[in-house]
């Protein structure tokens, strides 16, 4: 699907593709339609929990970690490295990212990554985030 971006014209499967070569992410579905923008970008993203362990084993044992505790940093997580996609992004690019669940029989993490040009504002992508994550599984 193609989106307007400030004065450009861009395709939602290009930025599909720049993430899945670009981190650890894969791109579960393509949520720009429902969006219901026309300048608004939008995926369900996942990443795997071994993924997230090699990280966590950096800064803490995880035998250590209270499940609960566990769980929160996956979700910390998976938002900071859903953010830093912003890196590989278009300029003037604006992005929220919310991780909202942890798949047991998948072993990932889900989240909603939306993203729009500069001028739409972070109140803008923040709504539509929210709006998109009651959409969701």
């Amino acid at each position: 699907m193609y989106i307007v971006f400030g004065n450009e014209i861009i395709d939602s499967s290009e930025i599909k593709t720049a993430i899945e070569d670009n981190s650890n992410f894969v791109v579960e579905k393509d949520m720009t339609k429902g969006t219901k923008r026309e300048d608004t970008l939008a995926y369900q993203i996942s990443i795997t929990i071994e993924e997230l362990n090699e990280i966590i084993k950096e800064n803490y044992e995880l035998d250590e970690l209270e499940s609960e505790d566990l769980f929160d940093e996956y979700m910390t997580m998976t938002d900071d490295l859903a953010m830093e996609l912003e890196e590989i992004m278009p300029e003037e690019v604006i992005m929220n990212a919310r991780a909202y669940k942890w798949d047991n029989s998948a072993n990932t993490i889900k989240a909603i990554i939306v993203m729009g040009h500069i001028e739409l504002g972070e109140l803008k992508i923040s709504d539509i985030t929210k709006r998109l994550l009651s959409q969701t599984d």
